[in-house]
C-alpha cells in the first residue's frame, strides 16, 4: 500500500468515517487473504477486546491482525497466520476495527472469537478450500 494511500486512510479513520480496502498478504490466512476486501470502522479504544480484528499503525506500516492481549493502555496482535506476535503498541496506534471481509462478494463478519470458535472457523473454511479443488 503507498504511503498516500495509507495517510488517507488514517485520515478517514480519525474523521469518524470507515473505509474498504484491498488486504496484501497472508498474515490473516485463511479467516483473511490476500486481495480480500476489508472494511475497517473508526474504533474507540475503550471497548477494543481479545479476539478483535483491528487495523494498526506499526512500525512496518498498516496492519491488520487479532488482538491477543491487552494491559492498559498497551495491546499485542498476532497475525492468524503468523507464528509470533507482533511488538506491543499504545492502543493510540489502533485505527480501527475491521467489522467485515468480503470476498467474491460474500461479506463474512469479524465477530469476537474464543479460540476454539477461531480453530473451528479455519477448519471449516480450509475443508471447504480442500472441497472446491
Amino acid at each position: 500500500m503507498t504511503t498516500l494511500a495509507a495517510n488517507v486512510i488514517t485520515d478517514l479513520l480519525s474523521r469518524g468515517h470507515a473505509v474498504r480496502f484491498q488486504a496484501r498478504g497472508d498474515s490473516m490466512h485463511p479467516i483473511i487473504r490476500d486481495e480480500d476486501y476489508l472494511h475497517v470502522v473508526p474504533h474507540d479504544a475503550s471497548i477494543i477486546t481479545r479476539g478483535d480484528v483491528v487495523l494498526t499503525l506499526s512500525e512496518r506500516g498498516l496492519t491488520v491482525h487479532r488482538v491477543i492481549d491487552i494491559d492498559g493502555d498497551v495491546i499485542v496482535t498476532r497475525g492468524d497466520n503468523a507464528a509470533a506476535p507482533d511488538a506491543a503498541l499504545h492502543t493510540s496506534r489502533i485505527l480501527g476495527r475491521v467489522s467485515y471481509v468480503e470476498r467474491d462478494g460474500v461479506q463474512q463478519h469479524m465477530d469476537r472469537l474464543s479460540p476454539v470458535a477461531l480453530a473451528a472457523r479455519r477448519f471449516r473454511i480450509r475443508l471447504k478450500d480442500w472441497q472446491g479443488r
